[in-house]
């Protein structure tokens, strides 16, 4: 058996199978801010006890955790010190001259991770070349890490100018650093990223070693917490957010890629769906308690970006510039927007009301959980729309106060505003919806894809209650509500390969006769390969090597990234790449200059172990019951302007071709699927949700 345990902000989702029969069995807990640990393990006891089977039978743990992204929303970071080249002390504070708002003048910078008395700068020189300049000096270098030893600093990131050609000095340094520092405190620029641009290298050195100590106190944790339960495989595996896995003690290493580690895994959950049922192009949305996602799938792949920034409550995948820390490494682009099932609805200065980003999350909840929340937030407005029924939330294991939600939605909402209780609840879920579809815009118009072209695959424990809604507004026809919604990014986490990144900078021009130094880089990348597999046990017919390079027209600022045919480039080849550089370049930006010079600017080399994909158990075939059969109920559900008595099924009860329209509502243990008038649902033999604009 394998079990996947996904971590978010409001609830905690485990899903375990049976790689032997394919059945499935699944837990939503919430999640605990404070000891996120104990949510992994009191999950994963009560899935096991459900399935009526122990620690024993597990074979593989992957998890998907939100603790990098906490560490980083809640400034709880470490102690960071950095050592840069003499006279780049400042490197963190100038940084880059981009913002979110561009004519924002009066914008805040962040403050940098590292405080400029922590920065110490070393005497050493390396030139644009990767020739040495200025020798490197140990005596003085002992000093200034000694210094920030004893300043109390927990972590050291080493951050030499063009390090990425010559890693040597701050190799020096790091086995200089090993008198005051352990080696997992000590992170250099050249191995988390070795590219070139040195502010955003040591950003994202930075934050690597800013998360590192919260990251392996945590993984021990759970190390220690499985221990205790007689589970010592070492077959646990941590989701990052390039869409793989990677074992506990190589994520230590690289913390940084944790950043987006569940909303990674549910868009690989959507690009195997799209493969499965052959959808050309999808876009994922996921809607959980504390935010919502989304991301593109093109041909059953998910599109990855090298640029990211990390520390907002609001990321726009890699569109995003000046409002967080930089980081870079190839992770799936995922968009989001603080709009969650618990997101707090209030009424701003102005007296216009708002939602977001501010959630109530699992403690106290929204004010319907009847645990101590009081403000109004999404899920107090689905239950006075009726959206809800608050006897069956989770499957009736926890009930929800209808009376509480209508408290809260009129001391805060509606007599401020003067408005009613279902006009409120309705604006707030109206707003919320425009926050989500400008993440939806961002990831299909903004990157020149019409929406109308894809279709939308919702997911999350909110999800499919705003998905014919959202498909609405961007005229998308087509919806998936994907079998175990509530836990698709869970399920993802069984779908994710083993992998890990490698990357050089090669800054030559693409020509036949630079053969040499590119095929010398690409067999270096893959003896490094070799390497990583050999420390992680995995043997050499068991693993996968793809190689792509990134390229730009020569003195262009920004590179497209384009895969290669293998790991040897030959002299036909070279046409080859260059033709397809041309094409993503129209596609990405509307033109490109065939003849023009072409510079390769970096290599990557991605390492794959592939695993078996889970074979989930189709549904049983019994059309005996009819749909009305099916049906459990009707209560009245309020629309824009009017009620309507929707039709209530039970999802486990619908059939394979069975067929039903809207409006209705869809139950389920982890979800609630509305239909909107207009809308048509039929239901798949794999036990997926069609939803067809009529």
């Amino acid at each position: 058996m394998r079990a996947a345990i996904d971590i978010g902000g409001t609830f905690t989702d485990v899903i375990l199978y049976s790689e032997e029969t394919g059945a499935v069995w699944t837990v939503k807990v919430p999640s605990s801010t404070e000891q996120p640990a104990q949510a992994f393990i009191s999950g994963l006891k009560l899935v096991l006890a459900i399935a009526k089977t122990d620690f024993s039978k597990l074979n593989a743990l992957i998890h998907g955790t939100t603790i990098v992204t906490n560490t980083l929303l809640e400034h709880k970071t470490a102690s960071v010190g950095l050592l840069v080249t003499e006279g780049f002390r400042d490197l963190l504070e100038i940084g880059r001259q981009q913002r979110p708002l561009l004519y924002d003048l009066m914008a805040d910078r962040r403050s940098p991770l590292v405080p400029r008395y922590l920065v110490r700068e070393v005497q050493e020189r390396v030139g644009a070349d990767g020739q040495e300049l200025v020798p490197l000096n140990l005596e003085t270098a002992r000093y200034q890490i000694q210094s920030l030893h004893t300043s109390g600093v927990e972590s050291l990131a080493i951050v030499l100018l063009f390090s990425f050609l010559h890693p040597e000095n701050e190799t020096k340094l790091a086995q200089l650093a090993l008198e005051f520092f352990p080696e997992r405190s000590i992170f250099l620029s050249s191995y988390i990223s070795a590219e070139f641009r040195e502010f955003e290298r040591a950003s994202t050195t930075v934050v690597a070693a800013a998360v590192a100590p919260k990251v392996l106190s945590y993984l021990q944790g759970i190390r220690g917490k499985l221990d205790t339960q007689g589970w010592q495989q070492d077959n646990l595996y941590i989701m990052h957010s390039g869409g793989g896995t990677l074992p506990p003690q190589e994520a230590m290493k690289k913390p940084h890629t944790m950043v987006e580690s569940g909303p990674a895994a549910g868009i690989i959950a959507t690009a195997q769906l799209a493969q499965t049922l052959g959808i050309e192009r999808a876009i994922a949305f996921d809607m959980g308690g504390t935010t919502a996602k989304a991301g593109l799938v093109l041909d059953g792949q998910p599109l990855y970006t090298t640029e990211y920034e990390v520390g907002e409550k609001v990321h726009l995948g890699g569109w995003t510039r000046g409002s967080g820390y930089p980081i870079r490494f190839p992770m799936i682009d995922v968009a989001e927007c603080g709009a969650g099932a618990g997101s707090i609805a209030w009424i701003d200065s102005g007296g216009h009301l708002k939602v977001g980003p501010k959630s109530a999350g699992a403690d106290p909840g929204p004010a319907c959980y009847g645990k101590g929340g009081y403000q109004p937030t999404v899920t107090d407005a689905y239950l006075a729309l009726g959206y809800l029924d608050g006897d069956s939330f989770l499957g009736g294991d926890m009930s929800l106060d209808p009376q509480l939600a209508t408290q809260a939605l009129d001391e805060y909402i509606c007599n401020p505003l003067s408005m009613s209780t279902k006009e409120a609840a309705f604006g707030i879920v109206t707003i919320a919806n425009v926050n989500m579809l400008h993440i939806l815009r961002l990831v299909s118009i903004m990157r020149g894809h019409d929406p109308r072209d894809f279709t939308l695959v919702a997911y999350g424990g909110a999800g499919p209650l705003h998905a014919t809604m959202l498909a609405e507004k961007l005229s998308i026809r087509n919806v998936i509500i994907p079998r175990f919604p509530g836990l698709f990014s869970a399920l993802g986490l069984l779908y994710a390969d083993v992998t890990t990144d490698f990357v050089e900078t090669i800054m030559i021009t693409l020509t036949p006769e630079n053969l040499d130094p590119l095929n010398n880089t690409l067999d270096r990348l893959h003896t490094k390969a070799d390497a990583w597999f050999q420390r992680v046990n995995i043997p050499g017919d068991k693993y996968e090597i793809k190689a792509s390079i990134d390229l730009r027209y020569l003195r262009q600022n920004y590179e497209l990234n384009i895969p290669l045919p293998g790991v040897h480039i030959s002299p036909e080849n070279i046409t080859s790449i260059q033709t397809q550089f041309n094409e993503a370049h129209t596609a990405e930006y509307g033109h490109s200059t065939p003849g023009e010079t072409i510079q390769a600017v970096y290599i990557r080399l991605r390492a794959i172990k592939p695993l078996t994909k889970p074979d989930l158990k189709p549904l049983n075939d019994d059309r005996s019951e009819t749909i009305n059969k099916a049906s459990s109920a009707s209560r009245w559900v309020w629309f824009p302007g009017e009620q309507m008595l929707c039709q209530v099924y039970q999802r486990d009860t619908l059939k394979p071709e069975q067929t039903l329209e809207g409006p209705a509502i869809i139950q389920e243990k982890e979800a609630t699927t509305l239909v909107e008038k207009h809308w048509c649902l039929r239901v798949d033999l794999s036990g997926n949700l069609l939803i067809v604009r009529k």
